[in-house]
């Protein structure tokens, strides 16, 4: 199956930055910034040209030879033979953040999501005329994906395992991790069975503030 997890900064609904969610371990950008493109990855989106609303994520890969925003999208499993695409389609990818305990957890979901090489930009614009540029990596349909609760991510069911400190396999350094350790079989099978099965709230459509 094809799948990746990203660890982006800690919010609550990922609508935007504000006084009531203030983004939390999100690596030396936000730190310095106070903000990160991932703020946003769960605003359902009506992009122009398009019939549903979308999804569009963003994470900051590792650097490859000094060139940022570069997903290494062959190390995918079952992806090893498009190391010269631009993107790959139908993925599973699980948002992680490290949460203000410092234990990394599964924030939400994007099922059947693209994942592009290189980053993406779009225009965003408000209703006073001004425009905004953003940026994504990955894409999904709102109706694939899934924010879970900010209580619902204390259960165990939804740790994620760390290769710099607890297992062999798990997050290292990079905000990517790439699930295709062997000993890693049985930790994803369950993670996958609670993600088909789950089927309480959802806060994709919490807390929409006016953009």
């Amino acid at each position: 199956m094809r799948m990746l997890f990203c660890k982006i900064s800690c919010m609550k609904y990922y609508k935007g930055h504000c006084d009531a969610d203030v983004p939390l371990n999100g690596g030396k950008y936000v730190q310095e910034h106070g903000y990160g493109h991932e703020e946003f990855n769960f605003l359902p989106w009506l992009m122009e040209g398009e019939s549903e609303e979308e999804c569009l994520g963003f994470v900051e890969p590792k650097s490859n030879k000094g060139r940022r925003n570069t997903f290494h999208i062959e190390n995918i499993e079952g992806c090893a033979a498009l190391k010269d695409e631009p993107f790959v389609e139908d993925v599973l990818v699980v948002w992680c953040a490290t949460r203000q305990q410092k234990d990394i957890t599964v924030v939400g979901w994007y099922k059947h999501a693209t994942v592009w090489r290189d980053l993406q930009g779009f225009i965003v614009e408000y209703e006073d005329g001004t425009e905004e540029e953003r940026c994504f990596n990955i894409r999904a349909k709102a109706s694939d994906c899934v924010l879970l609760p900010e209580g619902e991510r204390n259960r165990a069911k939804w740790s994620i395992p760390s290769a710099r400190y607890t297992r062999a396999y798990g997050f290292g350094q990079s905000m990517v991790w790439y699930p295709v350790d062997e000993e890693a079989k049985p930790y994803l099978a369950k993670l996958l069975d609670s993600i088909d099965s789950y089927n309480e709230e959802n806060w994709l459509r919490r807390f929409l503030p006016e953009v």
